[in-house]
């Protein structure tokens, strides 16, 4: 956090009233303070998404938790990779012109550190690997970087193998380490594997709620979840005030347009993902009077 951003904070919190604080409810987020920013795969709009170069820039810029994608290869090691397949973001037609439909679990890791999954975002990226879970923090480490990780697993039944890397490297702490996923029975998995205090946020999507009504969908992610992750689309007051009432915490994606920026700090939400965590609007529009 810069000073600037400290001496905001500060300023903001002088004249909160007092009653505010006391007559809330203890289970429910704060809906007044600045919203964390999260890294969307890194600093994406600067750099080639899910590479170290992202995640150094990411931390350069002080985002306050830089998300990772993870992904199993076919030998059982995590890999940072948003998509199922390698063509979007590595040259993996060209090196592997044989193996369509180019499946990351297809591949093991040493096929996979032949591709080149930066040329495709710029130049001056070229060669930059795909990265394990572990190579990120060792950079991280061996960088003194001190940023914490948003992890989204990606597939179902990964979920120990991720515990038991951060734990080998003491990351499964509160604070340095926050977990989402599309898929309930990860979350579901990794509750009793990891202390009490990570939060775990259920990501939604707009198929999720044509099924099924958002305070039907609330209740049942309460009781294993700590929030949710809502699309864009799908922020507004409603939503937010109902996730609150239930003890959750909202965090929303993508976030890259300044007037979206200032609706969603308006309304409450409590982290924000965007593809550009440099870009200073974010600190003014989050500081709102509270509400009410």
């Amino acid at each position: 956090m810069t000073l600037h951003r400290i001496w905001l904070y500060v300023s903001f919190l002088v004249w909160l009233p007092l009653g505010l604080a006391s007559s809330a409810a203890p289970q429910q987020p704060s809906v007044t303070r600045e919203p964390i920013i999260i890294a969307h795969r890194g600093a994406s709009g600067h750099a080639p998404e899910h590479t170290l170069a992202s995640y150094r820039l990411a931390a350069r810029m002080h985002a306050d938790y830089i998300e990772v994608d993870v992904r199993m290869t076919k030998d059982g090691k995590l890999i940072a990779m948003h998509d199922a397949t390698l063509t979007r973001t590595t040259n993996a037609e060209t090196v592997y012109p044989r193996r369509s439909p180019w499946q990351v679990g297809d591949f093991s890791l040493a096929e996979l550190k032949r591709l080149d999954a930066g040329s495709w975002f710029g130049k001056r990226f070229a060669g930059e690997p795909i990265p394990t879970l572990e190579d990120i923090i060792h950079t991280l480490k061996s960088e003194r970087i001190d940023a914490p990780l948003y992890i989204e697993l990606k597939q179902p039944g990964i979920e120990k193998t991720v515990v038991q890397l951060l734990q080998k490297h003491h990351y499964l702490q509160r604070g340095r380490i926050m977990f989402q996923s599309f898929h309930p029975e990860s979350l579901q998995t990794l509750r009793p594997l990891i202390p009490n205090g990570i939060p775990l946020i259920q990501l939604i999507g707009e198929r999720e709620t044509a099924r099924i009504s958002p305070n039907e969908l609330l209740e049942q992610v309460a009781v294993y979840a700590d929030g949710v992750g809502l699309p864009l689309s799908l922020a507004n007051q409603e939503w937010v005030d109902a996730a609150h009432s239930r003890g959750l915490i909202v965090h929303v994606y993508t976030v890259n347009n300044p007037h979206d920026l200032a609706r969603l700090c308006s309304i409450g939400v409590d982290g924000l993902f965007t593809d550009y965590p440099d870009r200073p609007a974010r600190i003014a529009a989050c500081h709102q009077p509270p509400r009410g």
